[in-house]
């Protein structure tokens, strides 16, 4: 790389956080661009991570960021996203697919290949190369709080072969797959977003457990693995030095012990288990001096840049790990096939088909194609599991008249209410139904329960989070007060869109889990209680 001075190689290694909201809003757009573009253009960022957005408009931000680099003479962005059930988890306009653990219900690596063969066929017609999935972890503990459903399962032998399969599916269209969070975040108690985690087991049970479905993803060629921000005593001698800046885990156990050659990729380092603790310049220096390649959402970027610089003209980090890391990035860009594009003026939907992102369509677009909403319904289907005396409940068209309740919260009332939708659609007797949340009062529950009395079958569409509570995840008390009111001795079913753990405290006749809130989840639900 003869061309590079330090500091744009340095750049390279740099990949913020951007928003299609942020970049239009009306009010604080015009600053929000500014200082992107000035960070692409003129320090030659090597590349972003997409957040919220609609699809459209991510198209337009994503072009016009990428003519940036074209106006630099910098090489093309690498644009990344957290898209582990589709791109709909960031932006509209897109296909939302089951969870993880939803795949893993359905057994099936044939399934899971396909759905990730088509996250990324998604992703790549909308100039998105690399996606931060699969998850590795093993949710082998059933009250954590942040990875759930987001796993394949409990053990290391399904989360291993899904997360082959989801690499498979996933490299094969020329997108970047990552696993993480290395070196597991199943076994986990605290939520990494919010503080620090200790993954507690010993040394024996971490290469024997946690560490097999990375072993597994390194065997079958995946591109990065993303570092999570947990703390492994067993490992790291500084019980309070997160994986993501331990030389020790990163370097000797991933690099060297483990053998792995592709990007080493942060988790992001504005998460509150990284910020409470180290400045923005401290987390940027650690990371890619512990042997990180990119640094994922740095809270200010031109800062840890600057960090970066300096600590090399210090000779804490050596110019040959520059090098080295801004070299395999170039070269996964090349495998990605991003160093041919030509970009040309910034995209808008009047020119659509004068470039590589022809295939959007207004409305009805290529991204999100009825073959891929076809094949999320599938995997729902295929994931569903009963549990309890469901003969009692099923199908619910032998009942007349049914009540049903919503437990919400207030972000996810437009599910709940997409979900009644669906349930319209395929039962064919009377159903009222209301929206409960954890504020709900007596009165309001007795009336609830005077209103539905003549109801022969009470249903709970339960999308409520989980509370922790000594330890355990469980439902708010009060929720369980009011389910416990109103079914009233009468058949009654529960469907767990979410964590499926908490099954075993709501006190009903029947469950069904499905392993995801998206789209499909809903209308699966839908179907299989209308079945027999």
């Amino acid at each position: 790389m003869p061309y590079f001075t330090l500091r744009r190689m340095l750049a390279q290694c740099m990949m913020p956080r951007v928003s299609a909201e942020a970049y239009f809003d009306t009010v604080t757009g015009e600053p929000y661009r500014q200082a992107l573009h000035s960070l692409i253009l003129d320090e030659g960022i090597g590349g972003i991570c997409v957040f919220t957005g609609d699809v459209h408009q991510t198209a337009q931000m994503i072009q016009e960021l990428q003519y940036s680099a074209a106006r630099g003479f910098h090489p093309p962005l690498f644009v990344s996203s957290d898209c582990e059930y589709g791109l709909a988890m960031r932006i509209t306009g897109t296909t939302a697919f089951p969870h993880a653990m939803a795949l893993g219900s359905a057994n099936s690596s044939e399934l899971t290949e396909r759905v990730a063969r088509a996250i990324a066929l998604e992703a790549a017609a909308l100039g998105i190369h690399w996606n931060f999935a699969p998850v590795a972890d093993i949710n082998s503990n059933p009250h954590n709080p942040v990875i759930g459903i987001r796993a394949f399962g409990e053990t290391a032998e399904t989360v291993s072969q899904h997360v082959v399969a989801y690499i498979r599916g996933t490299q094969q269209e020329r997108v970047l797959a990552t696993a993480k969070h290395f070196p597991g975040h199943g076994d986990t108690e605290i939520d990494s977003h919010h503080d620090l985690p200790i993954l507690t087991c010993n040394r024996e049970r971490l290469y024997a457990t946690e560490l097999r479905p990375f072993h597994a993803a390194i065997a079958n060629g995946v591109a990065s693995v993303m570092i999570g921000h947990l703390a492994l005593p067993a490992i790291e001698p500084n019980p309070q030095l997160p994986a993501s800046l331990s030389p020790t885990i990163i370097t000797h156990v991933l690099r060297k012990e483990l053998g792995f050659k592709g990007i080493i990729v942060t988790d992001g380092l504005d998460m509150q288990a990284i910020t409470q603790y180290w400045t923005p310049e401290e987390s940027a220096v650690r990371a890619f001096a512990a042997g990180a390649d990119v640094l994922l959402l740095p809270p200010e970027p031109l800062r840890a840049l600057n960090a970066l610089e300096q600590a090399v003209e210090q000779g804490y980090i050596s110019r040959e790990k520059v090098r080295e890391s801004a070299t395999r990035i170039i070269q996964w860009k090349e495998w990605a096939g991003i160093l041919s594009v030509t970009v040309q003026a910034p995209w808008d939907i009047n020119n659509l088909h004068a470039h590589h992102l022809q295939r959007l369509r207004p409305r009805t677009p290529e991204i999100s194609t009825p073959d891929h909403s076809l094949l999320a319904l599938d995997a729902a289907q295929r994931a569903l599991q009963w549990f309890g005396n469901d003969a009692r409940i099923r199908p619910l068209n032998k009942f007349t008249y049914i009540a049903g309740f919503a437990l919400v919260e207030e972000h996810n009332i437009a599910s709940a209410t997409a979900f009644f939708r669906y349930l319209a659609q395929t039962y064919h007797g009377n159903c009222d139904f209301a929206f409960v949340d954890k504020n709900i009062q007596a009165e309001d529950i007795e009336q609830m329960r005077q209103g539905t009395w003549y109801a022969e079958l009470v249903l709970f569409a339960i999308f409520a989070r989980p509370q922790q509570y000594a330890g355990s995840l469980t439902l708010d008390q009060q929720l369980i007060n009011t389910i416990q009111c109103l079914s009233q001795d009468k058949p009654s079913v529960a469907i767990l869109f979410g964590n499926p753990y908490i099954r075993k405290t709501i006190p009903v006749d029947a469950v069904l889990c499905t392993f995801s809130h998206n789209e499909p989840a809903l209308g699966a639900a839908a179907v299989a209680l209308t079945t027999g």
